[in-house]
């Protein structure tokens, strides 16, 4: 009985190891190495986020969080001594880790891999690292609201970060670490069983420098006005992309601004004039020549007196849109049928998204002509009963620049993989053609004639063509509705007027004091031509001098000039063109060097280009050196080579396209 029982438990027990090793084999062999190792998620670095001309705004970096399991110390006391070296503890936990007591710390701060190895190499069982991606911008804050931010999962946010959250984030990985039988650590390796994926580069049409350039002017703007807030957009009209976008808003700091050049719609006032301008035109509903009379400045319509500020008497179509009449736009727009005003202002691009991949862009209003009162024909032809963005309004300017096609605004070049292959990039894209070029000829000469002599005079630059057009229009609230005293002023400008090769927008809200947009958003203008000419956007020598001109006599209003000018640029590059080819005569020929090192950059060349030498640029930051040197007698006209603390940004890497 005895031998049988032995027998049918040594069968049991076979049986029950035949189950476990060969049935179940598998199965425990999976739960056994489930208790040793453990998989951990890889972060995948961000893709890098670069201007055009390949400068870093936004990179990746991968830290790691630390953390000590005493229990698993063999040493709690020389442990705590180690970690107490390299990183503050505090007698608290110092204390807790050397008792080797139950718990999980944290060691402060964040480490990057080197700093982590250095330590484990010192502590190498009980201590754990959790990898995590953060994001740095190596230029601070620039261009902080067209880049956005990253949230502490590593998501976008805002901005472009979040447009391009699925192109910029890449794919985690996946690793692989084993346990004692204590649960400890044994060597802490971590395998890479599937190694993580590089998020994609994204290359911006934004130039940092002129970025830089247009933040600063729309700053001193905003302070010098004591205005709530501003944009300053800078577009070439040729391809649709944005060159500098910066949006200053006095309640929003840092990376919590936004682009509200492309969010915010306002009511545009005199600017939009053009556009209705461009209807009678391209209708042939008037002709520039055509006129009406104005009278004292105030004309009845449907109950509403429109108003001008002084009264012009009979006026062209063209002396209307020079002098801004509010009266003799409001008549002229009597002769356009309802549909075709709509329709024209619909093609210029108001009332609809640009399409700019940018998130919450808004659509601005433009209401239906069945939507439309007694009153609205001459609303819209003075700038009021629309709302547009300054991005529409930008883009609307770039038709007239270009001959007469509306683009689709850019704000990102292309798409490059890890390994540098371009896998998207955007080609220039025609939305529309909303005039001829004939059309759009002609009004650039009549807003040329309005820089020169009109409400646009302190926009105007001696020796460089400018065409553009004011606007100051009443700020809407919508519980007070037009108060009276609130205002946004603006300025469009287009550069040069006989061929433009940039659009420069200017708005400031309700800045304090003179609030006309000829006397405050026209100077910024001024201010942010003669900026970008003297920064690296342009290699040819901007400025040749200052000269002792009256104010009169440059275009510009008495009292009304801004620090630094009138200005005179060279004359030696395509983009400028003169009207007084031996403006130079006036100059001293030659003077002593000044010692710029020291001084940013951009001041640097801002006062070399001032006093009228040509500069070129090594590096960034602070300049380091300069040559000539210091007090060498040089001649206006001749170049100074100045080289910045940092290097030069690479160039965008050349490549084959990975994809159409």
């Amino acid at each position: 009985m005895l031998q049988l029982t032995l027998l049918l438990l040594t069968g049991v027990a076979l049986a029950r190891a035949f189950q476990l090793q060969v049935v179940q084999g598998e199965l425990w062999q999976a739960r056994s190495i489930n208790q040793h190792e453990y998989r951990d998620p890889l972060p995948a670095p961000r893709g890098t986020i670069y201007d055009r001309e390949g400068r870093e705004l936004a990179v990746s970096r991968i830290t790691y969080e630390l953390y000590v399991a005493p229990r698993e110390l063999p040493d709690p006391q020389a442990a705590a001594v180690a970690l107490g070296r390299a990183v503050d503890l505090g007698p608290d936990k110092a204390r807790l880790i050397a008792e080797g007591k139950n718990g999980w710390f944290r060691l402060p701060g964040y480490f990057s891999a080197l700093e982590k190895d250095q330590l484990r190499e010192r502590v190498p069982r009980g201590l754990h690292a959790q990898a995590r991606v953060s994001r740095s911008y190596p230029r601070g804050e620039l261009a902080a609201e067209i880049v956005g931010r990253v949230g502490d999962r590593g998501r976008g946010l805002s901005g472009l970060e979040l447009s391009f959250d699925s192109v910029l984030a890449g794919q985690p990985g996946v690793g692989l670490s084993r346990k004692d039988a204590t649960g400890a650590s044994a060597a802490w390796l971590t395998v890479e069983v599937v190694p993580p994926t590089p998020g994609h580069d994204i290359y911006l049409t934004i130039d940092a420098e002129l970025q830089a350039l247009a933040e600063s002017v729309l700053e001193d703007a905003v302070a010098e006005s004591d205005a709530t807030g501003g944009d300053l957009l800078i577009l070439d009209p040729n391809t649709g992309e944005l060159l500098a976008a910066a949006s200053r808003r006095n309640r929003l700091r840092g990376r919590e601004q936004h682009l509200t050049a492309a969010t915010e719609p306002y009511e545009a006032g005199s600017t939009l004039k053009p556009f209705s301008v461009a209807a009678l035109l391209a209708e042939d509903l008037a002709e520039l020549s055509d006129s009406v009379d104005t009278g004292i400045g105030l004309y009845r319509v449907a109950g509403r007196t429109i108003r001008d500020d002084t009264p012009h008497g009979r006026l062209t179509l063209a002396q209307t849109l020079a002098v801004s009449s509010n009266v003799g736009m409001a008549k002229f727009a009597e002769r356009i049928p309802k549909g075709v005003q709509f329709s024209y202002l619909r093609d210029f691009g108001f009332g609809t998204p640009t399409g700019l991949t940018y998130p919450s862009e808004s659509a601005g209003l433009l209401r239906r002509p069945s939507e439309w009162s007694a009153q609205s024909r001459a609303s819209l032809a003075i700038g009021y009963e629309v709302a547009v963005t300054p991005l529409q309004l930008v883009m609307a300017y770039g038709a007239l620049a270009n001959g007469g096609t509306l683009m689709r605004p850019q704000l990102v070049l292309e798409v490059r993989s890890p390994d540098g292959m371009i896998r998207w990039n955007r080609e220039p894209e025609v939305i529309r053609r909303v005039i001829s070029e004939q059309v759009a000829s002609a009004l650039r000469d009549v807003l040329a004639h309005a820089v020169a002599e009109g409400t646009g005079r302190s926009a105007g630059v001696r020796g460089l063509s400018v065409a553009g057009k004011t606007g100051t229009a009443w700020r809407f609230d919508e519980e007070m509705g037009y108060d009276g005293h609130s205002y946004i002023s603006s300025f469009v400008g287009l550069i040069p007027s006989d061929d433009p090769q940039l659009v420069i927008l200017v708005k400031l809200d309700e800045p304090s004091g003179p609030y006309y947009g000829g006397t405050t958003a026209a100077p910024v203008m001024r201010t942010a031509v003669r900026a970008a000419l003297a920064g690296s956007y342009w290699s040819a020598p901007p400025l040749m001098g200052e000269p002792e001109i009256p104010d009169e006599q440059a275009g510009v209003p008495a009292g009304l000039v801004p620090t630094g000018g009138p200005y005179v640029f060279a004359l030696d590059t395509p983009l400028l063109r003169t009207r007084d080819a031996d403006v130079s005569s006036a100059f001293r020929v030659a003077d002593r060097l000044p010692d710029v090192r020291g001084l940013s950059l951009r001041a640097a060349v801002n006062r070399l280009h001032r006093a009228g030498w040509r500069v070129a640029v090594r590096g960034g930051g602070r300049v380091v050196s300069m040559e000539p040197s210091v007090g060498t007698m040089l001649r206006f006209g001749e170049q100074v080579a100045l080289t910045g603390t940092e290097r030069s940004p690479p160039a965008r890497p050349q490549s084959a396209s990975g994809a159409g």
